[in-house]
Parts: structure tokens; C-alpha cells; sequence
């Protein structure tokens, strides 16, 4: 085995290599160079950080690391079928944290589906932590919903949402990446539910014609929380909300308006000694 940077590769050989190791994930995953190539540029991933392995010419297995100050991530990492238990996977993981640590990363974060054994139980023994549960929620679309929330600026529902969050921000939906989605030329829509003439509950969506996915979401309590919900869902519309912590107000709404656990991840760390 050989390892070099994923920058190493071009863009098709490093989708080829993507979606032959996602190819029998537990949940479905498969890209297109569009959305490889803006999940690199959402996420901050760094290609030239990012070990790949090649085993007889080939490239076997790859780790993608974004790098965000102090953090760095593992966006995606997977083995191709033909080599899987050889040790790619353990053996990419030290890369990994080593180049996050050469760049001055103090955690290097991932989440894995919970379900996937082998997966926790490899990230256990290179030295991850869970940190919390994460679920993957979805909501059918249903009857209309009363016009609970407004439109609000967004540069306010952030600031609602930023002083009133109840945990940090998983990767794929921190300020960092709804950042890059606004300058990559994504439209959101910002809404706010009041209670005695002041914000209870803020929220920053991507709306579709038939679909509404979460971005950043924050309630004072699950009522609220709620109410900003069934109204961001509106009427005839499904709502998606990725990686919302298990034990917070969000979670508990989503639960009690009937939604559906499609994924719960594990949300790992690892301390690293910076170079």
C-alpha cells in the first residue's frame, strides 16, 4: 500500500473510488462530480490532506479531512469491496490525524450510523469518543399548519439562532458550511415563532416545492419548537432535519408531531496533539 493525497487522483477516479466504497452503506450514498464537488467545497475539505490508498496501481480506500480552525472532520471515508478487512481503513485513519494535526486541528470529529458495528468499533480503538447521538429526522408532508411563524431576516435568525442554540453545530449544518452554501448562490428562508412579543423559536431552511430541509434550528423550549416546525413544513410539504442532537428541544418536537428516525449516527471525537 501506497497513500497520497486525494488531490492526487482528478475529480472522476476520486468519485469512482467514492461511490465504489459508499456502494452497500447502510444508508444509500452515492454521488455525482456536482455534488462531490460541493461537498468539497461546503464542507472545507482539503484534497491535498486527504489520504487515499492505492493498492497495485489502484486507488482501495480513502479518507476525505476538512479543516476548520481548531477542527477537522472526516468527511466520508471508505474502502472499495475488493479490500475491505486489510487494514486501509485503520491504517488512512492515523493519516488522517496526522495531517489534521500537522495543520494545527486539536479534534478531529466524524459520525457513523450507529448501526454499523464494525464502523464504531474501528473508530473506538484509533481513539474516538462519542460525544452525543445525532438523529436523521423526517416528517410526511400533512394537513396545513396554522401560520404560527413569520419570515424574518436571516442575519437575525442566525443571531437568534447562534445565542440560543443548546450545543455546538454538527459539521454539515455549522455557520461555516450554511456560509458556503449562501456564497455558492443557495437561496434560504429564515422564520421565527414569538411568544409575549419576543423570538421563542428561529430556524434557517432550504425550501423545495414539495420538500423544506432544517439547517439551523433553535427553540426555548418544545412548544415552540414545534409551532416553528409544522409551520416551516406548511401544507403538502415533507420536512427533512439532518444530525439534530438526540436529548435536545428540536428531537423532542420532531418526536412528538410524529416524525420518523431514519438514521441516528454516533457523533465521535479525537483529541490530537497538534505538530
Amino acid at each position: 500500500m501506497t497513500v497520497v493525497p486525494a488531490e492526487s487522483l482528478g475529480e472522476a477516479a476520486l468519485l469512482d473510488l467514492f461511490n465504489a466504497g459508499f456502494s452497500d452503506y447502510v444508508v444509500p450514498l452515492q454521488l455525482d462530480a456536482a455534488a462531490l464537488r460541493g461537498h468539497v467545497r461546503t464542507n472545507d475539505l482539503d484534497l491535498a490532506r486527504s489520504p487515499v490508498a492505492i493498492v497495485a496501481g489502484e486507488p482501495a480506500a480513502f479518507a476525505l479531512v476538512g479543516i476548520r480552525g481548531p477542527d477537522a472532520w472526516i468527511g466520508g471515508m471508505a474502502t472499495a469491496p475488493a479490500h475491505r478487512r486489510s487494514g486501509l481503513a485503520a491504517a488512512l485513519l492515523e493519516h488522517a490525524a496526522e495531517a489534521a494535526a500537522e495543520a494545527g486541528c486539536a479534534n478531529l470529529w466524524l459520525e457513523v450510523v450507529d448501526t454499523n458495528a464494525p464502523a464504531v468499533a474501528l473508530y473506538r480503538r484509533a481513539g474516538y469518543d462519542v460525544v452525543r447521538d445525532l438523529i436523521v429526522w423526517t416528517l410526511p408532508a400533512g394537513d396545513p399548519a396554522p401560520p404560527d411563524a413569520r419570515r424574518i431576516d436571516d442575519a437575525a435568525a442566525r443571531a437568534w439562532i447562534a445565542a440560543h442554540r443548546d450545543g455546538r453545530e454538527p459539521w454539515q449544518r455549522a455557520d461555516a458550511t450554511l456560509e458556503r452554501l449562501r456564497t455558492g448562490g443557495e437561496a434560504h428562508t429564515a422564520l421565527a415563532v414569538e411568544r409575549g412579543g419576543a423570538i421563542a423559536a428561529a430556524a434557517v431552511v432550504r425550501e423545495q416545492a414539495t420538500a423544506v430541509t432544517v439547517l439551523q434550528a433553535a427553540a426555548l423550549d418544545a412548544e415552540a419548537a414545534a409551532g416553528l416546525l409544522r409551520a416551516a413544513a406548511g401544507a403538502g410539504r415533507s420536512l427533512a432535519f439532518a444530525n439534530a442532537p438526540a436529548d435536545g428541544v428540536l428531537s423532542q418536537a420532531l418526536a412528538g408531531l410524529g416524525a420518523t428516525v431514519y438514521a441516528r449516527q454516533h457523533e465521535m471525537r479525537r483529541g490530537l496533539s497538534a505538530s
